[in-house]
């Protein structure tokens, strides 16, 4: 009697499926989502576009920086003792 090699293939993971084991580091670890006017959209897809070297979320997170060091004294101060993951 010949032992036959096992054959049978692992199941792949699902599409969209992380390895729990492995742990990365997150350069942007938040999220925040926010609603936008068709106008906004079409303004962003126009910057984004073809060879863009920014993405939407790129554009978003600008925006955010722009305003909050605008209006924020506490992270414009964080902002200004180089700390650039604030």
């Amino acid at each position: 009697m010949t032992a036959s090699p096992n054959t049978a293939s692992p199941n792949p993971a699902p599409l969209g499926a992380k390895n729990p084991a492995r742990k990365s580091i997150e350069r942007f670890p938040l999220r925040f989502h926010c609603a936008i006017t068709p106008a906004m959209g079409e303004a962003i897809k126009q910057m984004t576009g073809n060879n863009s070297l920014l993405s939407e979320s790129d554009i978003g997170r600008l925006a955010l920086h722009g305003y909050l060091l605008t209006n924020n004294a506490a992270y414009a101060r964080a902002m200004q003792n180089g700390n650039r993951n604030a």
